[in-house]
């Protein structure tokens, strides 16, 4: 066989590997419908709802077109992507501000033109970096969207806030912005203050919960480092969620779950399964495990 007709047929059998893992891990898919202008309704799902950090980048290739459509079709309830600008302000989804790590090319995706960036692939899967467009175009409305902003590269963030939101808008279902970078939100806000933001932050828990409330913040978004009951507890209070990153296994996810957060942003599905089910010590002593 050619080397050509090889990589069609990789591309092909991991294409199919993607379709074909939800239906053989039995998983239906959430029913919820999207509202007119994006923003996600707070207690809409049984808590604790899952987010596909990157599309579940630890079953697929990250950011992709595939990561979309498979973690949808793992169940994922929501999904978090990330935004960043190339030189010419095309916005794309992938997450580091280089692009020599995750695909094959090299140099700073806010200094490459998005003609180059679109044709990078990313980790050897076949897939290529996407469009905002494209990716939004891939998901169910069923699915809430978690839309970071990376990196405004040549664009300010209000230009960047402009041109994503343009995009977001088309979104038929729920979709929510999230940055490290007040500014960004603040952008956000400035731009269209019906869209919903949430900060998010590994510290300066204190510096973030104002940020939080100035921006009237639906929810945040904290580390696993930094949750503790007196954030979850203030949050609630002020009528936020809390969706802590990155859960990669039951055991990361029984702490949060014991402090009642209301998602998990998680590399892998089903990580609240074990940690909210009842053990066989649990059921030998009458007494439930976490939730």
């Amino acid at each position: 066989m050619s080397r050509d007709n090889t990589r069609i047929m990789d591309r092909v059998s991991r294409r199919n590997v993607v379709k074909a893992t939800g239906a053989a891990l039995g998983v239906s898919m959430v029913s919820s419908t999207g509202t007119a202008h994006g923003s996600p309704s707070q207690g809409s799902q049984e808590k604790p709802h899952i987010t596909a950090h990157r599309g579940f980048r630890d079953v697929f290739p990250q950011n992709t077109i595939a990561a979309m459509e498979g973690s949808s079709r793992l169940g994922a309830d929501r999904i978090e992507i990330d935004v960043e600008a190339t030189s010419d302000g095309k916005i794309v989804v992938f997450h580091d501000a280089a692009l020599d790590d995750l695909t094959d090319k090299d140099g700073l995706v806010s200094e490459t033109p998005s003609e180059t960036v679109l044709k990078a692939e990313v980790l050897e899967s076949g897939e290529t970096i996407p469009t905002l467009a494209e990716t939004l175009d891939a998901v169910k409305p069923s699915v809430t969207m978690n839309i970071e902003f990376k990196d405004s590269g040549p664009l300010s963030w209000d230009e960047f806030a402009e041109r994503a939101l343009g995009i977001a808008s088309q979104y038929p279902g729920e979709y929510y912005v999230s940055s490290f970078d007040p500014d960004a939100l603040r952008a956000v806000r400035d731009v269209d203050p019906r869209v919903d933001v949430a900060p998010i932050f590994g510290a300066n828990k204190a510096e973030n919960v104002d940020i939080a409330r100035e921006l009237d913040a639906v929810a945040v978004n904290p580390s696993t480092g930094i949750l503790d009951r007196d954030l979850v507890e203030t949050a609630h209070s002020e009528n936020r969620d809390v969706n802590v990153w990155t859960i990669d296994s039951w055991r990361e996810a029984r702490a949060p779950l014991e402090l009642n957060v209301d998602g998990l942003i998680a590399d892998f599905p089903h990580m609240a399964a074990f940690a909210t089910s009842e053990t066989r010590r649990d059921r030998e002593s009458g007494e439930t495990t976490i939730l």
